[in-house]
């Protein structure tokens, strides 16, 4: 159905419309790995979500990258126009590794300068690991294995400061930017954001393959709404219910929520005097990283429930703090239970999930265990290339 709906194209840069629109969203697709096979189905979802939907000012692009050794990568305009429902806007003569900066970088330049826009939303599709570096493959999202017409997660990824710096450097500030790829709601990512969009929204745990239901979020990524950051959320929850934990967080509110955060940090350094298992005992966590069964790549909690359990005698404190989080968290949906394709990886029996322990935002904390070197990646070290590091004042309290 992709080929089919693609077949009309324009392979130069010089069919760009002059007129100024109202919003573009791009759909960044990096499917150059083991999510290649959903390509089709979430395209389609698109073109249906923009059918008599899609007001004549606004722009919906999608790039996409996916597993073939005849297809190269490409950009197309979703136009809502039931005869020409896609047009190839560009296609690309060779295949580069998207998640290289660069590579990334002119990807999104290109589509930006497509249409001159007021403003612009993002959508990032693929695989993420939240904030995490492993060795010279970077970590984060994205991963693009280059090697074509096999199903792998073999390759390059594109940090999160690396995706910061580009974004800097395009001089975009995004209304919002969707990730549908796991593990994007970290603390440290959205800080690392904070300057590059309004708002920040996905999830903090793995999601499903099937990802976002895109036949009905495409009215909300170009809702005029100050609230569309709900919308979108609520949508993507109500396709999975009680099986996805989702959050918005309000980037402007970063600075406020990283001083409140320092502010108690103190006592968290305490909380975590006591050892590991005492300090993380019934504590939310999403994800491990490494995909091992052993508990060095539990390293992804739960922000809120474990400040919480912190400050469990200093409800004052709490409260305070609590606040700064609920102006940067404007939107969150708990869930008992989420998808995950490693076994034991999330053990649903290590801690109960509540409205008032779960925050939908999770949060790194320095622990012994991930300096024992069966620990694949090295996160007390790792974590200091990341702003939030020094922004809260880890070194301070002696990390």
């Amino acid at each position: 159905m992709l080929l089919l709906l693609t077949a009309c194209s324009k392979d130069s840069d010089n069919n760009t419309e002059p007129t100024t629109v109202r919003r573009t969203v791009i759909v960044f697709m990096s499917a150059d790995n083991t999510l290649s096979s959903f390509t089709n189905g979430d395209f389609q979802e698109l073109v249906n979500g923009t059918y008599n939907t899609l007001p004549s000012n606004d722009r919906l692009l999608v790039f996409v990258d996916r597993i073939s050794d005849k297809e190269k990568p490409f950009i197309a305009r979703i136009t809502g126009n039931h005869m020409q429902p896609v047009d190839t806007l560009y296609k690309y003569s060779e295949d580069p590794y998207v998640s290289d900066p660069e590579v990334f970088k002119e990807i999104l330049g290109r589509m930006i300068k497509l249409y001159d826009a007021k403003e612009y939303g993002l959508v990032l599709w693929g695989h993420g690991s939240g904030w995490c570096f492993e060795k010279d493959t970077r970590r984060s999202y994205g991963i693009d294995n280059g090697n074509k017409a096999q199903n792998l997660n073999y390759g390059l990824w594109l940090s999160i400061p690396d995706m910061r710096k580009c974004f800097e450097e395009l001089g975009v500030k995004w209304k919002f930017i969707f990730a549908d790829c796991c593990n994007m709601m970290g603390v440290e990512t959205a800080y690392e954001l904070r300057n590059c969009a309004d708002y920040l929204i996905g999830s903090p745990a793995e999601i499903p393959g099937f990802g976002a239901p895109y036949d009905d979020m495409v009215k909300h990524f170009i809702s005029q709404s100050d609230t569309l950051y709900k919308a979108i959320v609520d949508t993507y929850a109500n396709d999975y219910p009680n099986y996805l934990p989702l959050s918005a967080i309000r980037l402007s509110e970063m600075e406020l929520l990283a001083a409140a955060t320092k502010a108690v940090l103190p006592a968290v350094a305490e909380h975590l005097k006591q050892g590991d298992d005492a300090a993380t005992k019934g504590i939310i966590y999403y994800y491990s990283p490494g995909g091992r069964n052993d508990n060095y790549n539990k390293s992804m909690y739960d922000m809120n429930d474990m400040i919480r359990m912190a400050l469990v005698e200093q409800p004052d404190a709490y409260n305070t703090w609590h606040e700064a989080f609920q102006k940067a968290v404007p939107k969150r949906v708990t869930a008992g239970i989420w998808e995950t394709n490693r076994s034991n990886t999330v053990n649903f029996n290590d801690f109960k999930v509540t409205d008032e322990k779960m925050g939908c935002v999770s949060m790194f904390f320095p622990l012994d265990k991930y300096d024992n070197k069966s620990c694949l990646y090295q996160y007390n070290t790792d974590i200091q290339k990341m702003q939030w590091y020094q922004a809260v004042g880890w070194s301070s309290v002696g990390y």
